[in-house]
């Protein structure tokens, strides 16, 4: 995924999909000059993590809220 489209995704009122190395995640922020992403596991909220945003991967179509 590219820093655009992670930070359209964050900015979106629709539930979109994302994985991280076959996890499901939300995107919490993104930083344009490292390119990393800090993200939280769906599975287990209480774990963050500081990834890539080129590892990120969209999923699946949007779920509207």
């Amino acid at each position: 995924m590219d820093y655009d489209r992670a930070q359209s995704i964050l900015q979106s009122k629709d539930t979109i999909r994302v994985k991280w190395r076959g996890e499901d995640v939300w995107i919490d922020s993104v930083d344009p000059y490292s390119q990393v992403a800090a993200v939280h596991l769906q599975q287990d909220p209480g774990v963050s993590k500081y990834v890539p945003v080129a590892e990120l991967e969209e999923y699946g179509s949007a779920m509207p809220q």
